[in-house]
């Protein structure tokens, strides 16, 4: 069944495709399964080719880590919540939703970017919650 491309449409079905997005997952690690998950995916919306679907992910996952940047430079002002950016892609929560999985801070030793890592992490799991600030 070919879908029209829609960013929602595409975003629930990459999500329920772990194996292209989670590399914890076990079928991460396997090729052929990841090969098929794109020729689903190709099939699904009609992509012409795997190059095409890779810059489409590509694209997706620059522009949600470019608001998760955002958020994190924000925080890291100190000024509060309101001053926190709060992204404006109708789109963030339904990728945040499975991608934050990927964005997991490693540990540091330098205490302000323990600070700033907490302060993220508490800010996100505010907007998990869908909490308006």
């Amino acid at each position: 069944m070919t879908k029209q491309f829609t960013i929602f449409d595409f975003l629930e079905e990459y999500e329920g495709l772990p194996c292209l997005w989670d590399k914890d997952s076990d079928d991460f690690k396997l090729r052929t399964k990841r090969d098929n998950a794109e020729e689903y995916l190709l099939k699904t919306f009609n992509i012409a080719t795997v190059k095409e679907l890779r810059q489409k992910i590509r694209s997706i996952r620059c522009t949600y880590n470019q608001e998760v940047s955002k958020i994190k430079s924000s925080i890291t002002t100190g000024s509060g919540l309101n001053t926190i950016y709060k992204p404006k892609l109708v789109w963030f929560e339904l990728a945040h939703s499975f991608l934050k999985k990927t964005h997991q801070t490693k540990n540091e030793t330098d205490t302000n970017s323990n600070y700033e890592n907490i302060s993220f992490l508490l800010y996100m799991s505010l907007f998990d919650k869908n909490i308006k600030l």
